[in-house]
């Protein structure tokens, strides 16, 4: 009878280590169970049956899916058209910074983005002759955008003259991705201020101040070189003509304004363009081309 009751506990020990996936150097031996009647039997089927019962809640907790993380995405259309004579608006730019993107409309004023996500993107609208539109919109699927543009009042009486260099500056701004602020001609001749850079900080629409790691000489003050983004101050970078000047801020200063004709600033890259006159004067000539402000 103690050997039949010695091989059935056995068997049980056996079988509760299996169904627990414990090892065997861990499962205990039957010859060390003593059995004193029932509570012995009682005590190691639930220690055996607990055992059991944690290994299958780890096992299934483990076989749960992780949540989704995938960002919703759709194809987000709109319709660009004319304010006040209400037709579509040709070859209109739509920016979207947040993302690095840009459409430009169709003949029927129409632009699309495939693999759009949803949520809440600034937005850039832009034409030759045009106000520029912004904001913040938010979309999801089955949204669309409709915008309507007012056209840019001419200043001058008559028509005014589309030179090759507006054009090419002009498409080239429009190309970018992210904002780029206009210096125009007649900022810089309305200017108070006979210094270049003085004229740059008030039209920038940027923090600029001088660079914390290199505030050491007086001109560093009177000459701020640095622009103040989301991850810290970075060092403007400034093209003269298209070529990178190497004097920075402090050159930019000597030069007289009367020789500039405009600047192009950027402030995703911390670059300043600043073009003279002789540089558009041989632009109007078709002597250059532009090259982009970024290459896709």
């Amino acid at each position: 009878m103690r050997a039949l009751q010695y091989g059935q506990l056995k068997r049980s020990v056996q079988a509760g280590c299996i169904a627990a996936r414990m090892p065997w150097g861990f499962c205990p031996r039957a010859d060390r169970v003593v059995m004193r009647g029932a509570v012995r039997w009682a005590t190691v089927g639930a220690v055996v049956g607990l055992v059991a019962t944690a290994a299958g809640t780890h096992a299934g907790s483990a076989q749960e899916p992780p949540p989704p993380t995938d960002t919703v995405t759709f194809t987000f259309t709109g319709e660009i058209v004319d304010g006040v004579i209400d037709v579509p608006v040709i070859a209109a730019v739509v920016k979207v910074p947040g993302l690095r993107r840009f459409a430009f409309t169709d003949v029927n004023g129409r632009f699309f983005f495939t693999d759009f996500p949803e949520g809440t993107w600034e937005i850039i609208v832009e034409h030759l002759g045009y106000n520029t539109v912004e904001g913040a919109v938010t979309v999801a699927e089955g949204n669309g955008l409709f915008l309507r543009m007012t056209p840019d009042p001419v200043a001058l009486e008559g028509f005014e003259v589309l030179t090759r260099s507006d054009r090419l500056l002009a498409e080239r701004r429009q190309r970018f991705p992210f904002r780029v602020t206009r210096i125009s001609p007649t900022m810089l001749a309305n200017a108070i201020s006979a210094d270049p850079t003085a004229i740059f900080r008030r039209n920038s629409m940027s923090y600029i101040s001088a660079c914390p790691t290199r505030p050491t000489r007086a001109t560093d003050w009177m000459t701020p070189d640095c622009v103040m983004k989301s991850g810290g101050a970075a060092r403007i970078s400034i093209y003269l003509d298209e070529f990178p000047m190497a004097g920075g801020m402090t050159h930019l200063s000597a030069i007289p304004k009367e020789l500039i004709h405009s600047m192009d600033w950027i402030p995703e890259k911390a670059e300043l363009r600043v073009y003279t006159r002789a540089f558009i004067q041989r632009l109007d000539e078709g002597a250059y081309s532009l090259e982009p402000l970024i290459w896709q």
